[in-house]
């Protein structure tokens, strides 16, 4: 059993050290709770937050355009104490534009004498709208 747990939390380490130098982008709305741990002077941060929140961490020739709405109204009548309605509405769009990413294979192929338009121009063809997401 102790071996199935050591290979397990293995596993899960080696998935969480590797990575690679792709776009990472987290969108959370509601309540959230970060805590963080400062490198230089190892402070703790604790941060409990309500609304909407992006964190971007992304390559070169990346748009990125969040735009967000907020609506509240309440209205109460004043003949009875326990009548009375709201109403509350939130509105918003994330939208992610992923240009040409050039890769290291496209670097070897420069290096290698390989004519840089043409490379640029065999990664775009048929590639326009690749990379484009819209949510809402």
């Amino acid at each position: 059993m102790r071996k199935f747990f050591m290979i397990g939390a293995t596993a899960i380490v080696a998935g969480m050290l590797s990575g690679c130098g792709h776009n990472v982008i987290h969108y959370g709305d509601g309540i959230g709770f970060d805590a963080s741990l400062s490198p230089e002077d190892y402070t703790l941060g604790l941060n409990l937050r309500y609304g909407k929140i992006l964190s971007a961490v992304t390559r070169d020739n990346v748009e990125i355009t969040m735009t967000g709405k907020a609506d509240a109204s309440g209205t109460t009548e004043a003949k009875t104490s326990n009548s009375g309605s709201t109403t509350v509405g939130t509105d918003g769009s994330l939208t992610v534009k992923i240009g040409r990413q050039i890769n290291g294979a496209s670097v070897d192929l420069v290096k290698a004498g390989a004519d840089p338009e043409k490379v640029i121009e065999s990664l775009t063809k048929g590639d326009e709208t690749a990379g484009q997401t819209e949510t809402k």
